[in-house]
């Protein structure tokens, strides 16, 4: 059975594919699915599509996207509004805001997580941690 746009929110087609030799700086904006086997710096964002990096693909770069899929290296924020899910050859180093996480047996995920909703994981991210003193707290 196939799925389609009326049945589904997510993103059903591969419109990018960054290939393994390539490396980008920048920005990077996308629709549905990029596959990401490439070296990427600095931010990636898609409202509601889906970021694929695969074994060979690293990020050092702050991402934003509907759902977010790693197999390879990101090192940075990831936001993503549906899910996160680390392969077990995936390794995450930053925070990940995110109403689900998966993280399967053998992933490497060193960051903290918090699981909003939708819209709340972009608030979330953005909001930084206030942090009191202990004397400040006792006053």
């Amino acid at each position: 059975m196939k799925l389609g746009r009326s049945q589904s929110n997510l993103p059903t087609d591969l419109r990018s594919f960054l290939g393994e030799g390539t490396e980008i700086t920048g920005e990077i904006r996308f629709t549905e699915i990029m596959r990401v086997d490439a070296q990427i710096s600095g931010l990636i964002q898609s409202e509601s599509g889906s970021l694929l990096v695969m074994d060979k693909g690293h990020i050092k770069a702050d991402v934003d996207a509907g759902t977010v899929e790693v197999g390879g290296t990101v090192e940075g924020k990831i936001t993503a509004r549906t899910s996160v899910k680390i392969l077990s050859t995936g390794r995450v180093y930053g925070d990940i805001y995110t109403p689900a996480l998966i993280i399967e047996y053998g992933a490497v995920f060193e960051g903290k997580c918090s699981m909003v909703k939708g819209r709340k994981a972009e608030e979330a991210a953005r909001v930084e941690p206030i942090s009191l003193k202990i004397a400040d707290a006792v006053r």
